[in-house]
């Protein structure tokens, strides 16, 4: 078998000391939650990435592509932590760990950094990444303050409706109308020359009505990564970004998933 010199492997480097040791499966989790928001355009570098966040308090990742931004907030003690800690981790790596947790999920992993890597460890097996470089977005400053209204919808129900939906709308923008009214939750699409298509949830609300376009697939993509049976949907008006978030969530633990509207 024809090969290359030891000489011409690169170097791997070390790993620092240990920052924070950690559930793979917490670890998992999140990622699961935040993955799907990463930026495809290669462009913006930047957003191709998780941003992943070590404090005191615990942990934080959010993820975004400009038209939506996907941000869990687990509470959880990291002993040994002496300072917060922030890194972008490319989504390659965030797929690997999901890979290691899938493998034995009881497991627990240790995690450090340096300038240009990140370090994962699980038992003898050692993950490492380079840093993603640039500045991620002020996520905070996205994070909408407050909605006046607000509903909870079946999370199946409404999943299933958007599927649904889905299928007539623009194969490009996967554009839909979201149309809240007095009791009423309505999804409705339309392609001139294939039809249209309507579906409506019962919900309790009695404020004036308002419609939102919305991309499908970005709707989609939340339902399938919470647990709870019921979410809420949060909104202010056509021209504000509406939010998800799930229904009854444990104190620990904060979901917040915030899509920008469509022009319809």
């Amino acid at each position: 078998i024809a090969g290359l010199s030891r000489e011409s492997f690169p170097e791997l480097p070390e790993m620092p000391d240990t920052l924070a040791t950690l559930p793979v499966s917490l670890l998992a989790q999140m990622i699961g939650k935040t993955i799907f928001a990463i930026s495809s355009e290669e462009s913006r570098f930047t957003l191709n990435g998780a941003l992943l966040i070590l404090r005191e308090s615990g942990l934080v990742m959010v993820a975004t592509d400009g038209h939506r931004l996907a941000m869990v907030e687990k509470r959880i003690e990291l002993p040994g932590l002496e300072a917060p800690f922030r890194a972008l981790l490319p989504r390659k790596a965030m797929s690997e760990i999901q890979k290691l947790a899938n493998d034995d999920p009881s497991k627990q992993i240790e995690f450090s950094g340096n300038d240009n890597h990140l370090f994962f460890r699980i038992d003898k097996r050692l993950l490492l990444s380079r840093k993603l470089t640039g500045n991620f977005p002020d996520y905070e400053r996205v994070l909408p303050k407050e909605h006046p209204h607000s509903i909870v919808l079946q999370r199946e129900e409404l999943k299933a409706a958007i599927e649904r939906v889905a299928q007539f709308a623009d194969e490009r923008s996967k554009a839909i109308r979201v149309r809240i009214e007095k009791d009423e939750f309505r999804v409705h699409s339309s392609i001139s020359d294939q039809g249209e298509s309507e579906e409506s949830i019962p919900v309790t609300y009695d404020d004036e009505p308002l419609e939102i376009g919305f991309n499908a697939q970005y709707l989609a993509d939340f339902l399938r990564s919470v647990d709870q049976n019921e979410v809420e949907f949060h909104f202010k008006d056509v021209n504000s970004a509406g939010e998800l978030r799930p229904h009854g969530a444990t104190e620990d633990t904060v979901y917040r998933y915030v899509v920008m509207p469509m022009r319809l």
